[in-house]
């Protein structure tokens, strides 16, 4: 059995009575509640205390809530990854988001992610105004803080991306109340910002953040200065803005030399463990703290080991054979000779073990997102020496590109779906973000094509919201 992190048990305990005292808790959480309370003093009295708080606050990233789909960070993943056109979903869980009919205002997937983030954010909020208000030594309250602004512009980020349209077609979209104060009882809803002051606030916090942070942390399901450079890479792709500052900040991530940065233990071995040096944040998990059946995606990909619980999700055969024979992400597999065409490749490249560690960022991600904004830039040699890095490493058979203008930027998105496929729905990122449309080819369960800048790349906002919040106008998902 894998060990605990470095917190002991009974501290992540005390963290998570904290949590039930010092801020609001949403109606969808069902974990036991502390009727004496842990007043303020107490949880941010000094540093272990306040480490044991952000303990849980990490460790509800992958907390179970209500069902499979709605289960922290990896089900918001999961549903993006599934509404794409290189993975199949079959009718188990995520169904309802693979077949793009998940997005109402009284829907799962659509009130599942809107509790979730704001929750995040609202114990982001309780962490820095305790901090804030603390007698901690100053040192101390900065790299605090910086944790606390780090997970709250991620939470923010995730909701842009999930519930806004596209930020270059319309970043005056005005969808998402902003709230830097933690909620109480008498708390009442914010107005909604538009998505351009959602994302000022975000660049803001992270480049506080990465000012405030250093290197060091407990562990890598910790926060520290490359966590919060790697966000604000991914923030940069979106925006499309500052190509400099997006590729600077991947590079501080990566390291710089991306020929050592890219070589990964994880192929072939079940993506489940953060030991992995190329591995830059993930969430942890043994069997003692496991999420058992609701962590996507190995528990729906997975469909060899013992146990493997859903065994839901197939490989587009199209997407297969963008990969060479020789390149080592190759691990897809007709197991089952079925004669129902969706069902006819599954992949190994994630194992159901009840422990696996799932990923939230790697190195190689970093070295594409430099390669991106090297195209951007002009610097397209570069752009060429960066993307070989990854591919030489995975494929020893691979050849160094020679595409230019349009040519390469799409070799450089199909290399991100082939290395972070089933991980975080890059490939519905990138069509949201370059405006391009979803076409799924016919062996699909389902078919259906989603437009570019289609309704379709985001949820409406939750009916229990608009009912509670007086300040967002009842007409705003029309």
């Amino acid at each position: 059995m894998k060990k605990i992190n470095k917190f002991n048990r009974l501290v992540v305990l005390l963290l998570l009575v904290a949590l039930t005292a010092v801020s609001c808790s949403k109606e969808f959480l069902d974990e036991p509640k502390n009727t004496d309370g842990v007043t303020a003093d107490v949880v941010f009295g000094d540093n272990s205390t306040v480490e044991a708080f952000i303990t849980g606050i990490l460790r509800l990233f992958r907390s179970q809530y209500t069902t499979v789909d709605s289960a922290g960070l990896q089900s918001i993943y999961f549903a993006r990854t599934i509404k794409g056109n290189d993975l199949i979903q079959g009718p188990s869980w995520y169904l309802f988001d693979y077949a793009h009919e998940n997005r109402e205002p009284n829907y799962r997937r659509t009130v599942f992610n809107w509790d979730f983030s704001y929750d995040m954010i609202n114990q982001a909020n309780t962490l820095i105004k305790g901090v804030e208000n603390s007698s901690l030594d100053e040192n101390a309250k900065k790299e605090f803080i910086a944790v606390g602004k780090t997970i709250r512009a991620f939470y923010y980020f995730q909701l842009v991306l999930d519930f806004a349209p596209n930020y270059t077609t319309n970043s005056n979209a005005s969808r998402l109340p902003i709230y830097t104060e933690p909620a109480t009882g008498a708390s009442t809803g914010n107005p909604t910002s538009t998505s351009a002051e959602v994302i000022s606030l975000v660049k803001s916090d992270l480049t506080e953040a990465i000012a405030d942070l250093t290197d060091n942390r407990l562990g890598k399901s910790y926060i520290n200065k490359a966590v919060a450079q790697g966000i604000l890479a991914r923030v940069l792709l979106v925006t499309q803005d500052n190509w400099g500052l997006a590729s600077s900040s991947a590079r501080a991530v990566y390291g710089g030399n991306a020929a050592s940065a890219v070589p990964s233990t994880s192929y072939g071995t079940g993506f489940q463990d953060m030991s992995d040096p190329e591995w830059v944040w993930a969430m942890y998990q043994d069997q003692v703290e496991s999420a058992y059946y609701y962590g996507a995606p190995a528990n729906l990909t997975d469909h060899l080991s013992a146990p493997a619980f859903y065994k839901a999700t197939y490989i587009n055969k199209n997407f297969v054979n963008t990969f060479s024979a020789t390149d080592e992400r190759k691990l897809f597999f007709d197991i089952y000779g079925s004669s129902t065409p969706y069902r006819e490749y599954v992949t190994t490249k994630f194992s159901f073990t009840l422990e696996e560690d799932f990923p939230i960022m790697r190195k190689s991600e970093m070295v594409l997102i430099d390669a991106e904004a090297q195209y951007h830039l002009g610097n397209q040699t570069v752009a060429h020496n960066l993307l070989f890095a990854l591919q030489s490493d995975r494929d020893p058979s691979a050849v160094k590109s020679s595409n230019t203008g349009q040519a390469l930027l799409d070799e450089i998105l199909l290399e991100r779906r082939k290395e972070l496929y089933g991980e975080n729905g890059v490939e519905f990122f990138d069509a949201k973000r370059y405006r391009k449309p979803i076409l799924r080819d016919d062996v699909h369960r389902v078919q259906i094509d989603v437009p570019a800048d289609s309704e379709l790349f985001w949820l409406k906002i939750p009916e229990k919201e608009i009912d509670a919040n007086p300040n967002i106008d009842d007409s705003i998902n029309n």
